[in-house]
């Protein structure tokens, strides 16, 4: 699987077909025009495949530190100097649904845009009934919020993470680890480089309403 920056205008136009065929076509819900609020810094990460080059995945994460008003609706209660970002709008196409595109998506963003922004805390929706046992909490070290929130997406949970913590840390390093180990136990080869060498999951029965940035 090739991760990588999305960074040119066809990058961009794959990833909103990705999020066409996922939230429109499969979801109903109608993107909104842009894929980040205007003037908020944004980075965006698509995964393709190796074999094909085909976009298979995709995810946006927005600096959210001024939305003062969308952090508060979700209880984001951190300490007053504290940077935030928000994954949003994480699409995977069914066939490679189970792959661990999501941590590998993730990382991605973490190493390109996280830690050299020097955010705090990054935080996304979830839903509700499988957020306790994702794979982010289990092996990104989200922590998940008790409240839960009925929003456009359904009913979902907030997951947060410390992104200075040494729990973090740890909890990077070692899905590094098992994202290695499963590409060779499957005998495949991996570009997945979440390095600085040069991405929500939406409840399917949210119903027809258009997703926006808040």
């Amino acid at each position: 699987m090739i991760i990588e920056m999305a960074t040119s205008e066809e990058d961009l136009l794959a990833m909103r077909r990705i999020r066409q065929q996922v939230f429109e076509y499969e979801m109903g819900l109608a993107l909104p025009a842009r894929f980040a609020p205007e003037g908020a810094a944004a980075a965006h990460v698509i995964a393709r495949a190796e074999a094909t080059s085909e976009p298979v995945a995709a995810l946006t994460i927005v600096d959210t530190t001024n939305e003062t008003d969308l952090c508060g609706r979700y209880d984001l209660c951190l300490r007053p100097n504290a940077r935030t970002a928000r994954y949003t709008q994480l699409a995977v196409v069914k066939p490679y649904r189970g792959m661990n595109l999501p941590l590998m998506l993730i990382l991605k963003a973490h190493n390109h845009f996280v830690g050299p922004g020097g955010f705090t805390h990054t935080w996304l929706l979830f839903d509700a009934k499988r957020a306790a046992n994702s794979s982010l909490c289990a092996r990104l070290g989200f922590s998940v919020s008790e409240r839960v929130f009925h929003s456009q997406f359904g009913v979902t949970r907030v997951l947060v993470r410390d992104e200075q913590s040494a729990f973090c840390e740890q909890a990077i390093r070692q899905t590094e680890q098992y994202l290695a180990a499963v590409a060779q136990k499957n005998g495949l080869s991996s570009h997945c480089d979440y390095g600085l060498s040069n991405q929500d999951y939406l409840n399917s029965d949210a119903g027809r309403r258009a997703i926006s940035w808040r």
